[in-house]
């Protein structure tokens, strides 16, 4: 009698499908008993060949050049070779594959995109003709497996799964092997340092995800902060006090721009008498949040435990292999049908301290239903525990992610919370102030967080002293009030705010705008219907940030993603001067190639269609990087950052290294010297002064202000000034040295005509110092 012979995806895998079918004989790399034969890969074994096996190296040369540009293989031309170390596995795959023993075959490794893959690489290089069967199950535990085995999917079910799975690797190489041979040959250099080549890495996901960061960064350099004023009042009512924010009640979102006019209110309303106008209360709920997809748990393990992407990944992954969750790689956070009547078992598994009452507590309110837990579903339902105790087996870190996502699990079982919201409107000498006031009646799902994890104003327990220090929608406790009610004006003032930059990525928000292929989409429930467009897929997000640092181009300061000098000047670069290439830095366009792929696995788009959107953008952009050469010459960018061991990520001075340097408004070059500063705004200037003309005095040194490639900064800059005013533009108009000297002069520019708001218009105006020693700059509109 024959056998089946399964291929997990790695030896922990098998490990588990031989304990579901007690398969116990080891053997030299697979193991085996009368009904079965369970072998293993070690990710993938097999990899693309470089560009170089398609050229004629006689005649190109083995020296990166434009001139060997562009290698694209075609579809059925792509060759794999077995990776090093990983021959004699790939043997072993093979000798049973061939095996007279093997009467049919099921894959058995990860059931995603990736996991068919590197399946079929080995099968297909074997051309093994047996019965294939798909084993398509969400986590390890045996019960899980054997129901898997019973039902199995027909090979032809994942072809599409297969397909997609190679137009992504197929797609990958061709993006990053052409362009970063291309973009390394026009544009690289040897680094010094590391004594290697300054490598000018390009991906299909990696260069949109840096554009993100760098333009980001760009909004914040640009951003000139304004004034804007508040108005608060406290109110004296007959049971009490509550505050109150102004409002015009003609424009809700109207700020009060100059201070006058919020004094003028201070003045008219102090110690004035007032009445209560409006009077709405109501009774809302809160629903509990969606189960864990994986980037709303890594999102979440990042704020609360300071765990990067790759590490919750990594973390999430070690749970799945010992069976403690469902399958981690889910960009889903609904459960299927078919799942509510196993959710008692998956919630007995989970009663254990410390949530063995949550646990008893849930089971009486009865299975959760609803649209939020139960709906469509993706390849892989949201990630909850397993039917299986695991918590005596986990370490510590493996603890807390487990921590999170069984008491999500818990909460969904757990009914909204309830509050009662109360909004009152008070007019004082026609002016109108709100007060919002918000007190929690049940705390449904909140009690598996307990209360310290709740708000701590929602439930009423800690206040400010002055409550009028808090914002009219903060949810404070509202004395009993009536309308109609007369009130006194106890207290009056006005508080003076900034308008305030964006903030720059953390990991977290840098996964939510890849997501979303660059929108941050915060709605849990939008997120889970706009899928399918964003920059790469849960599993290879985390993976691209890594890459991204590692390559010079990104580093983290604290929680926060800046970029490099080297990651700057590339988006720069594709920005201003090469337009073919600017599909690069896309977002919309990388998502939309994404979903593309997504309609080859559901067979709605062929493979060779895909591949040839591929290939012509890539002879597009390899042509006009020819012709950028021709006109130009090598121009090479910035060198990536020096960094401090044990992983501070300081960035410490380069050691100099003259060459061409591109500028982008003149498209000369000059010879600098880089310096990478570890400030929070980083400079680079020109090494020397020379006979650089003198724009004016620096405010914060009182040295000479010169022109760079970038900015106008302080000629001291050897001494540690670090004032610089950069060429970015302010609303679509960059500062010209006559501008800049009249800045320094006089504190402010000439009219300047042509600004465009972000509605679009236009309007003319001036450029003031806000804070001269910081460059810190602010409109001026004349009247």
């Amino acid at each position: 009698m024959g056998k089946t012979l399964i291929i997990a995806e790695k030896p922990s895998q098998a490990r588990e499908y031989a304990t579901a079918l007690g398969v116990r004989v080891k053997g030299d790399g697979y193991l085996e008993n009368e009904q079965y034969v369970i072998t293993w890969c070690y990710g993938h074994l097999l990899e693309l060949e470089r560009p170089e096996a398609y050229m004629d190296l006689d005649r190109v040369g083995k020296r990166w050049s434009l001139h060997r540009l562009p290698v694209l293989p075609g579809l059925n031309a792509f060759r794999r070779v077995v990776k090093s170390g990983s021959i004699k596995q790939y043997q072993v795959i093979q000798r049973w594959l061939k095996s007279s023993d093997i009467i049919d075959v099921i894959c058995g490794t990860d059931a995603d995109r990736e996991g068919q893959l590197l399946f079929q690489e080995v099968w297909d290089a074997s051309l093994c003709r047996k019965p294939l069967s798909r084993l398509w199950i969400s986590s390890l535990t045996t019960v899980a497996i054997r129901e898997g085995l019973k039902q199995l999917r027909p090979a032809e079910s994942v072809a599409g799964l297969a397909a997609a799975g190679n137009g992504r690797a197929f797609a990958d190489w061709d993006f990053g092997m052409n362009l970063t041979e291309g973009f390394t040959s026009l544009f690289g250099s040897f680094d010094e340092v590391r004594k290697k080549p300054n490598v000018i890495s390009i991906g299909r996901v990696q260069t949109p995800t840096l554009a993100l960061i760098v333009e980001r960064e760009w909004e914040i350099e640009r951003f000139v902060s304004q004034s804007y004023f508040e108005v608060r009042a406290v109110f004296a009512a007959t049971q009490g006090e509550y505050p109150a924010k102004w409002f015009d009640r003609n424009e809700e979102t109207k700020k009060i721009a100059n201070r006058q006019d919020a004094e003028g209110i201070v003045v008219k309303t102090q110690g004035k008498y007032g009445h209560i106008t409006k009077i709405e209360q109501k009774d809302v709920q809160e629903p509990a949040p969606l189960l864990f997809d994986l980037t709303s748990l890594t999102i979440t393990a990042s704020k609360k435990y300071g765990f990067s992407a790759e590490k919750v990944l990594q973390l999430a992954q070690l749970l799945y292999e010992k069976k403690a969750i469902t399958y981690p790689r889910t960009d889903c956070a609904y459960l299927s049908e078919d799942l509510v009547p196993k959710l008692p078992d998956h919630l007995r598994a989970v009663r254990v301290e410390p949530y063995t009452n949550l646990a008893d507590e849930a089971s009486v309110l009865g299975v959760p239903t609803g649209k939020r837990v139960i709906n469509t579903i993706t390849a892989h339902h949201a990630i909850i525990p397993t039917t299986e105790k695991a918590m005596e087996r986990l370490t510590g870190e493996e603890q807390k992610l487990y921590d999170l996502i069984v008491r999500r699990f818990l909460a969904v079982w757990f009914p909204p919370a309830r509050y009662h919201q109360t909004e009152v409107v008070t007019e004082v000498e026609g002016e109108h102030f709100r007060s919002r006031g918000k007190v929690l009646l049940n705390l449904g799902w909140k009690k598996v967080y307990g209360l310290d994890d709740v708000d701590d104003r929602v439930l009423n327990k800690t206040k400010k002293k002055d409550d009028s220090e808090q914002g009219d929608d903060e949810g404070v406790a509202l004395p009993p009030l009536s309308k109609g009610a007369d009130v006194r004006t106890k207290r009056v003032f006005s508080e003076e705010k900034l308008t305030k930059p964006p903030k720059r990525f953390t990991q977290g928000d840098l996964l939510k705008a890849m997501e979303g292929a660059g929108k941050q989409i915060d709605d849990e429930v939008l997120r889970q219907q706009l899928k399918g467009k964003g920059l790469g897929t849960v599993a290879t997000r985390p993976a691209i940030m890594a890459n991204l640092i590692e390559r010079g181009y990104i580093h983290q300061d604290q929680k926060v993603l800046k970029p490099t000098e080297k990651g700057t000047e590339l988006i720069r670069l594709i920005k201003e001067r090469l337009p073919e290439a600017q599909l690069l830095i896309s977002a919309e366009m990388t998502g939309q190639m994404e979903f593309n792929l997504s309609k080859v696995e559901k067979g709605e788009l062929t493979i060779d269609l895909y591949m040839a959107d591929v290939e012509d953008a890539i002879s597009r952009i390899i042509g006009e990087l020819r012709a950028f050469e021709q006109k130009h010459g090598k121009i090479p960018l910035a060198l990536a950052p020096s960094f401090q061991a044990q992983g501070a990520r300081k960035e410490v001075g380069e050691k100099k290294a003259h060459r061409q340097k591109y500028k982008a408004q003149t498209q000369t070059s000059a010879n600098v010297t880089r310096k990478n500063s570890t400030e929070e705004r980083s400079k680079s200037k020109e090494d020397a002064p020379g006979d650089k003309t003198v724009l004016g005095t620096c405010p914060k040194c009182g040295g000479n202000v010169i022109e760079g490639q970038k900015g106008y900064g302080c000629a001291s800059w050897r001494e540690g000034c670090h004032f610089v005013i950069w060429k970015d533009p302010i609303c679509g108009k960059v500062l010209t040295p006559n501008q800049i000297k009249s800045l320094l002069k006089k504190g402010k520019t000439p009219l300047i005509k042509g600004f465009k708001s972000q509605s679009g218009q236009l309007f003319a105006a001036q450029l003031v110092f806000e804070d001269s020693t910081e460059a810190k700059l602010k409109f001026e509109v004349r009247n």
